[in-house]
C-alpha cells in the first residue's frame, strides 16, 4: 500500500510540476507577444515618419518651369541630385527598418529559446524526482533499442 501511495504522490507532484512549467511557458509566450507588438509599433512609427518625410519632400515646393537654357540645365542637375539623394535616403531607411525588425525578432527569439531551455531542464528534473531509479535504469536501454520493422 505504501508503494501505491508513493506512486500516487509522485505522480501528483509530477503533474503539479508540469502544470507549473506550462504556466511559466504561457507567461514567456505572453512576454514574447508583448515584445513583438512593441517591435511592430516601433517599426510602424518609423515607417510613418519615413512616409511623412517623403510626402513633404515630394509635395513641398514645386519648382518653376525653366525657360532659359541655363535654367533648364540647372533644373536637370537639381533633379539628378534629388534622385540620388532620394535613393540614398531610401536605402538608409530600408537599413533602419531592417535593423529594427531584426532586433525585435531577436528579442522574441531569445525569450522563447530561454524559456524552452529552462522548460526542458524543469521537465527533466521533475521526471528524475518522480522516479529517479526507474529513469536511470531505463534511459540507456531507450537510447539503444531500435523499433522492430513492421511485418
Amino acid at each position: 500500500m505504501e508503494s501505491a501511495t508513493r506512486i500516487f504522490t509522485n505522480g501528483l507532484n509530477c503533474f503539479h510540476e508540469f502544470l507549473a512549467i506550462e504556466l511559466r511557458n504561457m507567461e514567456a509566450i505572453g512576454l514574447a507577444q508583448r515584445k513583438m507588438l512593441e517591435g511592430a509599433g516601433v517599426l510602424a512609427q518609423r515607417q510613418a515618419e519615413i512616409a511623412e518625410g517623403t510626402f513633404r519632400r515630394a509635395f513641398g515646393s514645386q519648382p518653376s518651369v525653366p525657360t532659359t537654357p541655363s535654367a533648364i540645365h540647372a533644373a536637370v542637375i537639381e533633379q539628378i541630385d534629388s534622385i540620388k539623394t532620394t535613393m540614398m535616403e531610401g536605402q538608409a531607411n530600408a537599413n533602419i527598418l531592417s535593423e529594427l525588425a531584426a532586433r525585435s525578432s531577436g528579442d522574441v527569439a531569445n525569450i522563447l529559446q530561454s524559456r524552452m531551455m529552462a522548460a526542458l531542464d524543469e521537465v527533466k528534473a521533475a521526471l528524475e524526482q518522480a522516479a529517479p531509479d526507474k529513469i536511470a535504469a531505463v534511459a540507456p536501454a531507450m537510447l539503444t533499442v531500435q523499433p522492430a520493422a513492421p511485418a
